[in-house]
């Protein structure tokens, strides 16, 4: 994989490509819990088949900001297509890193040849939250407002990694690990970061997504992501819905093996990723 440093507005994006450059292109974006390590072993293992670029977002990894104000990370996106001559790509994006790019789908449509979306969020969603999920999610905000940052990664890990309705057993005990060094990495340069430009909801949008989208959910996720899910199975017109057993919400990290073989399914059900700008 090559390495490079994509200068921003007020700070720089560290990015990470694989495959052939005329192969079909995707754009991964990561999760909250996460950087641009997550996705490394699945562009290994599509090298053959993909052109693949992998970023840290800004405030994540090995992105840096000195920004004093707002950025946008919709920009931000802008700048890796644009960085990789790309004019459009398959955008592939879990949980935060699904919020974006599905609110990147609705200002550059002709920029998104499809939509690969992992234990999505959607920006705007009115999310429910069940009693039993409802401790964890009070001990995560609780440990953000005191900035406990193991208290915090700790929460976290039990909350998306195993999820509420499962124990940590051994053999996740690699992802458990895989999450809480990234979240680190994270932490160290979030506790004061600047404001991110907020787009229109999604929510209410997501008719207006024309592309191909296909959307995969852990069945031990929260109720909220699964919810997230179904509606965009429900409303978006070209959407369909893969419910992984056994799964929580990392699903790239815990799942690789399904991750995998329906983002090469997916590839081949969009004939072209490149197209103009609109």
């Amino acid at each position: 994989m090559q390495t490079q440093t994509i200068a921003v507005p007020g700070g720089s994006l560290q990015a990470r490509s694989s495959g052939a450059p005329a192969a079909p292109a995707a754009v991964m974006v990561h999760s909250g819990i996460a950087h641009a390590q997550m996705w490394f072993p699945l562009m290994r293992a599509l090298r053959e088949e993909m052109f693949a670029v992998a970023y840290d977002c800004r405030c994540f990894g090995k992105s840096t900001t000195t920004l004093d104000g707002e950025f946008s990370d919709i920009d931000d996106l802008a700048s890796v297509l644009d960085a990789y001559g790309l004019e459009s790509a398959v955008l592939v994006g879990e949980s935060r890193g699904a919020r974006l790019v599905i609110d990147f789908a609705l200002a550059h449509p002709r920029r998104v040849r499809g939509l690969f979306l992992l234990a999505p969020d959607i920006s705007g969603f009115d999310t429910p939250v069940t009693d039993d999920e409802r401790p964890l999610f009070d001990a995560i905000e609780a440990a953000e407002d005191s900035w406990s940052v193991e208290e915090l990664i700790a929460h976290e890990v039990r909350l998306f990694v195993d999820g509420t309705g499962r124990e940590p057993v051994p053999e996740r005990a690699a992802v458990r690990t895989a999450v809480a060094e990234m979240s680190r990495l994270n932490y160290q340069q979030q506790r004061d970061t600047p404001d991110f430009v907020k787009p229109e909801p999604a929510a209410t949008r997501l008719p207006e997504i024309g592309c191909p989208v296909r959307v995969l959910v852990g069945d031990a996720d929260t109720v909220g992501f699964r919810a997230m899910a179904q509606a965009i199975e429900s409303t978006c017109p070209q959407a369909t819905l893969v419910t992984v057993p056994d799964a929580a919400h990392a699903l790239t990290l815990e799942h690789p093996e399904t991750v995998e073989r329906e983002l090469r399914k997916f590839l081949q059900d969009v004939p072209e990723t490149r197209g103009t700008e609109e």
